[in-house]
């Protein structure tokens, strides 16, 4: 992979998107995907957690044995296991109620100077201060 290449952190709400034909983003979601197939895409765990678990329990596993499919057979996927520690301490550093998981993206995005994509907007608000 290039190293000049644009990176992205994904947040879940683009492959739940992506993969789950019904739902109101998927357009959006399959248009994105396909805009960034050329650039380093950071997937970190907690994404594959949410989206797997997500599929396998409201939908079934199948959707969910897809969606990892796709991240292991996708050469610009990166998968990343997260820092707890540090994301403990970065969410206890926030006053605001937001998920765990959507400020760890942030911190993930900062640590490889990559643009967290998002379709949530309380994320993105609290993502453009950085």
């Amino acid at each position: 992979m290039e190293k000049n290449k644009k990176t992205y952190v994904l947040d879940s709400n683009i492959f739940i998107g992506a993969f789950y034909e019904d739902d109101s983003l998927h357009e959006l979601s399959v248009k994105l995907l396909y805009e960034i197939k050329d650039a380093k895409i950071i997937v970190p765990y907690c994404v594959v957690q949410e989206v797997s678990s997500i599929f396998s329990y409201r939908f079934w596993k199948q959707k969910a044995d897809n969606f990892l499919h796709f991240l292991l057979e996708t050469e610009n996927i990166e998968l990343i296991n997260n820092d707890v520690l540090d994301e403990v301490n970065f969410y206890l550093s926030f006053s605001d109620t937001i998920s765990f998981t959507d400020l760890s993206l942030i911190l993930i995005s900062q640590k490889f100077s990559a643009e967290l994509l998002t379709f949530d907007k309380q994320l993105l608000k609290l993502y453009g201060w950085k």
